[in-house]
């Protein structure tokens, strides 16, 4: 391999292995040498490299003298004993040299320079210095200068230019950096090396008005104005007539000397418009809005996005592309990139909100009327048809720097015909997670939602340090209240900003209250609800009922519950909610409700019906307690499920074994929880009563509680006892008291374990559920043993097994029955335990396949 080769090109042509010098042979063999060194690692055809050593008159034995210049160069290129080439190979009629861009002088210089400008825009001026230095120091002289050929002579202009412009960012960065008086001396001989050079007499300028040197700036001016006259009969650029008036007007030298960037947006040349048979001048458009002054965060995002718009080794448009949800901020970023890089785009920046989200999306042939009209063309010399006008755009922005801001894209055919083809032009695309894939972009960033602490820096920009601070747990609540979306954060600060009464505390009540339906949220709605995209009347209805549950989040098998239709086409509805910036993803597989979306939805749909609530309800509560049933049959093996709750025609999710049917539990704590409270909130004379699912569903994951160690499980069962005991039905009752006799008893309230548990059996045996009795009657066995009362606990033990018997649950009889033998032997008592190597009875036997967790308090 070529790994110990290095070549240097920044001055005559020189090659060395290890360190050693490699003779390179002859001119013409130089030239073969270049032609394959600069071709970037590909293949270089033979034609070419005859082109690139005689031009397009070549000698009759050009192809064979080629081949001998080869075979010259693998002699001194190729290591020793090396049986095939591997640094010079051979590639059809031609060859390719196999080394590595660090390798040559030439890339190591250009790498520098474009690290430097990453660098200086960064804010890291020293070290943007100190790479540009490096990059300097590689120069040798002449490039190439020996090398003969036409290849050589324009890879020796083009190296030149590199050269010119590592200068001037180095002059720009020594002044921005305060050595004025150093680099007088260097410009001086630059502008008498390069007298044509604007850019060059501006560094100049600057750095003699810098060190209080006026009347000598602005004879650089004049001599640059009368050079011009003299030979062309033109008149010095923008950007040197621009500091000229500056400095007559007398504008402080610091604004001059470390400006770099505002400096450099005045680099732009007036663009000549073809109007008929004439040519009319107009100045460079510039559309770009104010960027958002409440910016904050996304600094990885802006510096990987200015990067690929700037990138000076570019081939092709740089093309970059911001997607996210909706508030999610994608215009402010790609405005706050804009305004980043528009002086690297002197010749103009257009601007175009292509209206994705709206129901009928910006055509792309007015956008490109808008555009010519902005580049000077007079409307009566608009084409008409579309493609007219799409060829003319592209004609006016060849090898020209413009930028083009395209926000809220909606599909790739609304931006076909808005793309330029210059390489030196550059877009921002902005647009919704599921366009930018298809789309050939330079780089890409899907953003989220704002971090906890970007979220209330956004708010103490909007509404001063002072406010947030004194309520800061009021406002990473109002943070959260808005998802922490730079949207709806903007709107809420706006609405405290109008209102300075108002507490942070008293709108993130407003925004909470009974799901965000107050006024306070409807104002937040509106502004949002324009940034999602037109849903169909299908999706509609669809956000309506999955809103209406209040869960925070779906499956698709919980959600084709809710919307009682199959998993394919629920799929389907989610998906186009989610492309609609309605939904989210909570992972793999899982839909999240967007707390923006309910107020959206509220503000479309209004109050939700009753009855289709509680239809939505009912049918996410059937899946979710189907398949509960399934995993307590795995966590209670024995025990008949049926007895236990009275599952309808829903078959739910099955499980192998014990760790998925708890898995499954963990994943869906928050849904569970959410749908158990929705269905407390319902009032007692409602249509349909939910309520006894519901504690039905907390009773079957139940097993499960400890494994899960979730409290929003334990959060839930108070709002369902108060419920139930409004209702005073005894079934439900029951086993809402037995739902939190095993809170109190797991959080080590053991008088409260023992009051409801004792509620419980009365309740249960009211309403004769022989299942929660036999449970509460464990219950209070294990409050007493507990509290050490081992004789009191053997007769509520034994009363459970008698039940569990009856019933015929197995591994209920065999947990009473056995913490039954274990109080006795903590008591003294002689027990009926058998002797070691015995056979214990079948009933105990039925606890081998016990996963750990029985059914309640055991």
């Amino acid at each position: 391999m070529a790994d110990d080769l290095r070549f240097h090109v920044l001055g005559p042509l020189r090659a060395y292995r290890g360190g050693v010098g490699v003779p390179v042979g002859p001119p013409q063999q130089q030239a073969v040498l270049v032609g394959l060194l600069l071709s970037g690692g590909k293949a270089v055809p033979m034609s070419r490299l005859v082109e690139a050593v005689w031009g397009f008159q070549p000698p009759k034995r050009a192809v064979t003298t080629i081949r001998t210049y080869v075979w010259r160069l693998r002699k001194l290129l190729e290591p020793q004993g090396a049986v095939k080439p591997c640094v010079l190979q051979s590639a059809g009629d031609g060859y390719r040299l196999a080394m590595a861009s660090a390798a040559l002088d030439a890339g190591s210089a250009q790498s520098l320079m474009k690290r430097a400008v990453e660098q200086r825009r960064a804010g890291r001026i020293q070290e943007a210095g100190r790479l540009l230095s490096a990059s300097l120091d590689l120069w040798r002289g002449e490039p190439l200068s020996g090398v003969p050929g036409p290849y050589a002579a324009r890879q020796r202009a083009r190296l030149d230019e590199l050269r010119i412009a590592t200068l001037e960012e180095h002059y720009d960065v020594a002044l921005e950096s305060g050595r004025d008086r150093l680099v007088v001396p260097e410009l001086t001989d630059l502008v008498g090396a390069y007298p044509l050079n604007e850019r060059f007499r501006c560094l100049l300028m600057r750095a003699l008005y810098g060190v209080g040197r006026q009347t000598e700036a602005l004879d650089i001016y004049q001599d640059m104005r009368r050079l011009l006259l003299e030979e062309q009969g033109i008149d010095p650029g923008p950007e040197l007539t621009a500091l000229h008036q500056r400095i007559l007007s007398g504008v402080p030298p610091t604004e001059l000397l470390h400006g770099a960037p505002e400096e450099r947006q005045g680099r732009r040349a007036d663009l000549m418009v073809p109007v008929g048979a004439k040519e009319i001048r107009v100045p460079p458009p510039d559309q770009l809005p104010l960027p958002d002054t409440g910016f904050v965060g996304r600094k990885a995002e802006v510096s990987r996005l200015c990067a690929a718009l700037t990138d000076p080794a570019r081939a092709a448009p740089a093309v970059v592309g911001i997607s996210g949800v909706a508030g999610v901020g994608k215009t402010a970023l790609a405005l706050q990139v804009a305004h980043q890089v528009k002086y690297a785009f002197p010749d103009g920046q257009l601007f175009a909100d292509l209206r994705g989200a709206a129901e009928v999306p910006a055509d792309p042939s007015g956008v490109l009327a808008g555009f010519l009209r902005a580049m000077g063309v007079p409307q009566q010399h608009v084409p008409e048809r579309r493609h007219e006008r799409c060829d003319l755009f592209r004609s006016l922005l060849d090898e020209r720097r413009v930028l083009l801001v395209l926000d809220n894209a909606c599909d790739a055919d609304q931006l076909r015909d808005l793309m330029p083809g210059s390489a030196r032009c550059g877009v921002i695309i902005s647009a919704r997670p599921s366009l930018l894939p298809g789309l050939p972009l330079s780089a890409r960033v899907c953003l989220d939602r704002l971090s906890p602490d970007e979220a209330v820096a956004l708010l103490e920009k909007r509404l001063g340090p002072g406010r947030t601070a004194t309520e800061l747990v009021a406002a990473r609540r109002l943070a959260e209240a808005c998802d922490r979306l730079p949207l709806p954060l903007r709107v809420a600060a706006g609405r405290l900003a109008a209102h300075p009464e108002w507490s942070i505390k008293v709108l993130v009540a407003s925004l909470t209250r009974d799901r965000g339906r107050t006024a306070g949220t409807s104002a937040l709605a509106a502004p949002v609800g324009h940034g999602h995209r037109h849903p169909m009347p299908d999706q509609v209805a669809a956000l309506g009922r999955l809103t209406a549950t209040g869960v925070p989040d779906f499956t698709v098998r919980s959600a084709a519950a809710v919307l009682t239709v199959d998993e394919p086409t629920a799929e389907r509805v989610l998906e186009a909610l989610r492309e609609g910036s309605l939904l989210g993803s909570s992972g793999p597989g899982r839909y999240r409700v967007r707390y923006v979306a309910r107020s959206v939805a509220h503000a479309r749909f209004g109050q939700h019906d009753r009855a289709e609530t509680d239809h939505a309800l009912r049918g996410l509560l059937e899946h979710l307690l189907a398949t509960a049933c399934n995993a307590f049959a795995r966590a209670v093996p024995g025990d008949p499920v049926q007895d236990a709750f009275p599952v309808g025609a829903t078959a739910g999710l099955s499980f192998p074994d014990f760790r998925q049917a708890r898995e499954w539990v963990r994943s869906e704590v928050p849904t569970i929880s959410g749908a158990a409270l929705q269905a407390a909130r319902r009032p007692a004379g409602a249509e349909e009563d939910l309520l006894p699912r519901a504690v039905d569903l907390l009773i079957a994951v139940n097993p499960f509680a400890g494994a899960v160690g979730d409290e929003r499980l334990k959060a839930a069962v108070p709002p369902l006892v108060r419920a139930a005991a409004k209702r005073n039905e005894p079934r439900t009752l029951g086993r809402a008291q037995f739902l939190y006799a095993v809170t109190a008893f797991q959080t080590g309230w053991l008088g409260e374990a023992q009051k409801y548990a004792g509620l419980a059996v009365s309740s249960a045996r009211q309403g004769q559920d022989l299942f929660i009795a036999r449970q509460a009657l464990h219950g209070l066995g294990m409050v007493a043993r507990a509290q050490r009362r081992f004789d009191e606990a053997v007769t509520h033990y034994e009363k459970a097994a008698a039940m569990a018997k009856r019933l015929g649950h197995l591994s209920g009889e065999a947990t009473s029955a056995i913490n039954a033998a274990l109080c006795r032997a903590l008591a003294g008592w002689e027990d009926d335990v058998p002797p070691a190597g015995g056979r214990a009875p079948e009933r105990w036997q039925a606890v081998d396949n016990f996963p750990g967790h029985a059914c309640g308090l055991c």
